[in-house]
């Protein structure tokens, strides 16, 4: 038998270990990452085919999986020899609370509710958004993210009926009349300045032309 053949014998005696026997298959799932989920939701969602060669293994339609879970921002799927699978998952991080039925949703920066609470985490600004409006609700998140630290820590409650008519109400009885979530950084900024003067309303829904209501 010629040297070629050998070679050739051999290379295909790798590659059929590799990709179709059971010597380098998936056996074992791995989950890194999870907070609000636990790992046992996520290894059910990805729903990893064990048995099969990790190198046939489809990672992307596992990770497409993972990803249909709400309270997923990110995930990354990795093979690991001999037998695993790691799946490293990146939660949402919630920006505020939304009142939702007896509870409260949490809402990441994107606008998306990913996972309910009975009650609001501390330190979690909420709100109370009218109806189901996906844009409401990701107009809130820049609000609130824009938020400078002082008036966040006075923030009770911020409410949305609609998309221009966001007010913030604080402690003590004031309130910030926030209007739309554009220019929030310019807001922000004007609202920053206002608070040391004792109002009742601080009107900033026009950053240039802000008012107070004693």
């Amino acid at each position: 038998m010629s040297g070629a053949v050998v070679a050739v014998a051999v290379v295909a005696g790798v590659l059929w270990v590799v990709f179709f026997s059971s010597a380098f298959a998936a056996t074992t799932v791995s989950v890194t990452g999870t907070s609000v989920l636990t790992p046992d939701e996520v290894t059910a969602a990805a729903q990893v085919p064990l048995g099969t060669p990790l190198a046939r293994l489809n990672t992307a339609a596992i990770a497409t999986r993972v990803k249909q879970l709400k309270a997923v921002a990110d995930v990354t799927v990795t093979r690991s020899v001999p037998h695993g699978v790691t799946i490293a998952v990146k939660e949402r991080t919630a920006v505020y609370a939304v009142s939702a039925g007896s509870g409260f949703d949490l809402v990441d920066a994107a606008g998306v509710p990913f996972t309910s609470v009975a009650d609001a985490p501390k330190g979690l600004v909420v709100a109370s958004i009218t109806g189901d409006d996906e844009r409401l609700r990701r107009d809130v998140a820049t609000v609130v993210s824009a938020l400078p630290q002082a008036l966040r820590d006075r923030a009770v409650l911020i409410s949305a009926e609609t998309p221009d008519s966001i007010v913030i109400e604080l402690s003590g009885g004031a309130e910030v009349v926030w209007g739309s979530a554009e220019n929030s950084a310019q807001k922000a900024q004007v609202i920053a300045a206002l608070l040391s003067v004792k109002a009742s309303v601080y009107d900033v829904s026009s950053p240039s032309h802000p008012t107070t209501k004693a």
